[in-house]
């Protein structure tokens, strides 16, 4: 095989590569490019609520370590030591926990752990996959990446360990499902769900997921689910969109993707008489570093209902407040 050109390391370089000494073969510099097709992702994941005490959720952490351990404490998801202590609650991540901060590794760590504790006490950890996911797996070397590979890169962890099937953080990553159906609510990133069956949409879901074709327009085109935006900046369009959702068996969304969606920043907000739920908060440090807040679910069984569900918004400093659609 041959090994990397010197063209090749110049533009790996503006990722902070600097490996001329290192000898990287071709078949391994397309596996970065092109992650391996993965079998074991669903495509999309169907839960019953009311098998859960509470369903918890949060978004777009975007390597923001210390605030997100900070929360999940506030919630009582974790102790002091960042165990699993929420019990038969689902904890549901609406995508992007990398990128822009400065720990994503350790938000996958710790999404990972909390994966393993929460089935053992018959709970549920849910990551439902991000833009900034699907785009790094797509292409690592992509603009958006430069956080991420600066990060790993000053850690001493390769791009594989993230890109690669058959390691604990690639095998994470690969797994995360592009949409999850929780009763009568849809939880993925973008929001912007139009497919008028949810049959079609996970199988075209599983189809590319686990072909690992994470350059497939069906992820990250412009209109995506996971890269669509301000398709809820005009009001006027929302109760189409609502009837679309209700047709597909969904009262409602709750998505992240856009820290300013409604034009509400720095908060969650409900909108369309609940029907529509940002959780976007804000987390990034382009977005304003905001503190963040954790949403949750209090009495899981009234999500298989066609009605607006107890809500209730939780801060940093453990108040809590009830999310009233505006």
């Amino acid at each position: 095989m041959k090994i990397w050109t010197c063209l090749s390391i110049l533009a790996l370089s503006l990722f902070t590569f600097s490996s001329c000494a290192t000898q990287t073969t071709m078949s391994a510099a397309t596996s970065l490019r092109k992650p391996q097709s993965f079998n074991a992702n669903t495509g999309t994941d169907t839960i019953d609520p009311a098998n859960y005490s509470k369903i918890f959720v949060i978004s777009d952490v975007h390597g923001m370590y210390a605030p997100l351990l900070t929360l999940l404490r506030a919630g009582k998801v974790i102790d002091a030591n960042n165990n699993w202590i929420a019990g038969t609650a689902a904890l549901i991540i609406a995508g992007d926990s990398i990128d822009k901060g400065p720990n994503s590794v350790e938000v996958l760590d710790l999404w990972i752990q909390l994966q393993v504790q929460s089935l053992k006490a018959g709970g549920r950890v849910i990551h439902v996959l991000g833009n900034h996911e699907a785009e790094f797996l797509a292409d690592p070397t992509n603009k958006k990446t430069y956080d991420l590979i600066s990060e790993l890169q000053s850690k001493g962890i390769p791009v594989t360990d993230l890109t690669s099937t058959t390691t604990t953080r690639g095998g994470f990553l690969h797994n995360e499902v592009l949409a999850l159906k929780a009763g009568a609510w849809l939880f993925c990133h973008s929001g912007y769900y139009t497919d008028s069956s949810w049959t079609n949409f996970s199988s075209k879901a599983k189809s590319v997921l686990q072909a690992g074709s994470y350059d497939d327009d069906f992820l990250i085109g412009d209109n995506s689910i996971l890269e669509a935006k301000d398709w809820e900046k005009d009001s006027s369009t929302w109760p189409n969109f609502v009837n679309g959702l209700s047709q597909s068996g969904f009262f409602g969304v709750v998505f992240g993707h856009q820290p300013g969606a409604f034009k509400i920043k720095a908060r969650s907000a409900a909108k369309a008489n609940g029907h529509l739920i940002k959780v976007d908060n804000g987390m990034a440090p382009e977005a304003g570093s905001n503190p963040g807040s954790l949403m949750v679910f209090t009495n899981p069984s009234q999500m298989n209902q066609f009605v607006y569900p107890d809500i209730q918004i939780i801060f940093p400093n453990g108040k809590t407040q009830s999310l009233i659609p505006e």
